[in-house]
Parts: structure tokens; C-alpha cells; sequence
């Protein structure tokens, strides 16, 4: 048997999940089928999709029993840290929102802002649907499936190796930025982001990064370091980079090499706390020279998606 298209339908509704595998069959795409966020989640970490079909209002996990919009937005946001690369036209794993009330045409919209490639929807003409499949594989560069070995995959982390923290700054929803990590994205909170930008200015200074001076009570522990852990998961899986020396200090390990940084996309974010350690991380290193040559890229100024 050939090899062909692969997608994930996630829809809780058996009929719409049934209707939507045989407009995939008509076009020779295969499916997997489930019907909430955690399962959604699972499939996407363990197998290779070409294009996701994905319902906004799905229950959070197989025990639920009420769906609701933010799981669907969830999931979506989990896809885009995972697989963010962009060719310029199309991000290249089209995520297709399925969308049928009109108490869903809102967040189906806001999720286009959010890294949707399109929305189907209900009910389904099957011709429709069909094209508009078609045509978000091109414009993702999946027109066959041997196109689709060809984009780029998300990379495992050795814990060995150098791992190069890069910036390249684009926003893409209104509080999350775009970051790379051993040459994985991910998208940080901009609470995370204050977070590592205060570790990278330590790192440029040499020094080390105070819970007080991130926000934190000196007699407390310090969650903002827990939470960025957690959304760098996502690039570096178990990998951790950041250390926690002592009295609440902490910095990158050394195996962290910091790339280009796009400051002007991290300026127009419009935070002054963000736009004061961009300033600083700038300014000349007190010690040797964070990159090396041929180790980074220089990221355009990009609009930013509200």
C-alpha cells in the first residue's frame, strides 16, 4: 500500500468525526480519530501528522462529559509551540479549526490570530471541505505526501550537546512570543519571557538572576522559574537549562549558547519591564562573547498578530 496523507480528527461527535474520515478517504488521506484535548495531545507527541482537523468545543479528557472551546484552543496552542516553522505563506502543519455554532464563530476567529491555517464550517458540503483540505497541504508545502519527509520535524534534545537560545520575537497572540531552543519553538507567556530575558541578561553580565530582582518575595519560593520550565518543556522535553544555585539564585548552564535576538519585535511588544532587560541584554558583555560564528540567525522585524 502506498504511502499517503495522514491526519488527526479531533471532534467529539461521532457522526461529524465519521463525515469528516470519509471527505479524507475521498481525497486518499488516512485519519485518526479522538474525541478530546488529552488524547489530542498524546497523538501529536507521539506520531507525524500531515494536516489536523481540529473541533474548538471537545471535552478536556476521555472521562469529561462537557466539551468546551478553551480545550480546543489548548490543544491548538500546544501544536503551534511544538510545530511552529513558517514558509512564508502557510505555517507547514495546517491546523484546520471545525467550527458549527454560532457561539463558536468568535473564538474560531480569535484562534485564526492564534495559528489556525483555516475554518471549516458545519454543516459540511463535502466538496468544500475537500478543497479546502487540498489547499492547505499546498500552501504548507505537503502537496504529496513525499513533500511532507521534507519539512522540517521537531528535534530531540541532547542533553549533551550545545543548545542555542534564539529570539526571534514574533507575536503570535497577544501575550505569547516565539522562541527557539536547540532548534525547537515554543511559545512563552510574557511572565516567562520577562523570566528567561533576566537570565540572559545575567549570563551577558556573568552573574547570576535573584528571585527578588524577578518579581519574587525574598522569603518565598519563586513559581516564575517552575513556569517557564514548564512552557520550555515543549522544545526541550527533559532537558532543563536553567539552575538554581542558591538563596534563590539561578542562570542558564553552560551548555546554553545565546543566539540572535530580534530587539525591535521585542520592543513593539510594549512592556516596559520587557523593553527595560532588552536594553540591558544589548548593552556590552562584561565577559566573553555569548555566540559563536556561524551559530545563529538574524531574525526580520515581524508584525506582530494581535
Amino acid at each position: 500500500m502506498k504511502d499517503r496523507h495522514l491526519a488527526l480528527i479531533v471532534e467529539d461527535h461521532h457522526e461529524t468525526a465519521e463525515d469528516l474520515g470519509q471527505i479524507l478517504e475521498s481525497i486518499d488521506c488516512g485519519s485518526v480519530v479522538v474525541d478530546n484535548a488529552e488524547d489530542a495531545v498524546k497523538q501529536v507527541q507521539e506520531k507525524s501528522f500531515c494536516l489536523i482537523l481540529l473541533d474548538l468545543e471537545i471535552k478536556r479528557g476521555p472521562d469529561a462529559i462537557k466539551g468546551h472551546v478553551e480545550h480546543g484552543k489548548s490543544v491548538l496552542r500546544t501544536i503551534r509551540a511544538r510545530y511552529g516553522d513558517y514558509n512564508g505563506n502557510a505555517f507547514t502543519l495546517p491546523v484546520l479549526i471545525v467550527s458549527g455554532f454560532a457561539r463558536e464563530r468568535d473564538p474560531a476567529v480569535d484562534v485564526m490570530k492564534s495559528g489556525a491555517s483555516d475554518i471549516i464550517q458545519k454543516p459540511f458540503v463535502s466538496g468544500h471541505v475537500s478543497e479546502r483540505i487540498r489547499q492547505a497541504l499546498q500552501d504548507s508545502g505537503r502537496r504529496t505526501h513525499d513533500a511532507c519527509g521534507a519539512l522540517p520535524a521537531h528535534r530531540t534534545v541532547n542533553p549533551d550537546d550545545e543548545i542555542l537560545l534564539a529570539i526571534p520575537g514574533d507575536r503570535i497572540r497577544r501575550r505569547r512570543t516565539r522562541v527557539i531552543v536547540a532548534g525547537n519553538p515554543v511559545e512563552l507567556t510574557d511572565a516567562s519571557l520577562k523570566i528567561l530575558l533576566h537570565l540572559m541578561v545575567a549570563r551577558q553580565k556573568g552573574a547570576m538572576a535573584n528571585k527578588v530582582d524577578m518579581g519574587a518575595n525574598a522569603e518565598q519560593g519563586f513559581k516564575g522559574i517552575s513556569n517557564l520550565r514548564n512552557e520550555l518543556k515543549v522544545a526541550l522535553g527533559n532537558v532543563d537549562i536553567v539552575e538554581n544555585k542558591y538563596h534563590g539564585d539561578y542562570c542558564l548552564i553552560d551548555r546554553v549558547r545565546i543566539g540572535e535576538c530580534a530587539f525591535e519585535n521585542l520592543r513593539q511588544i510594549g512592556d516596559h519591564a520587557i523593553s527595560t532587560l532588552v536594553e540591558q541584554l544589548q548593552g556590552p558583555p562584561s565577559g566573553a562573547a555569548q555566540k559563536s560564528e556561524g551559530n545563529s540567525t538574524k531574525f526580520p522585524t515581524h508584525r506582530h498578530r494581535s
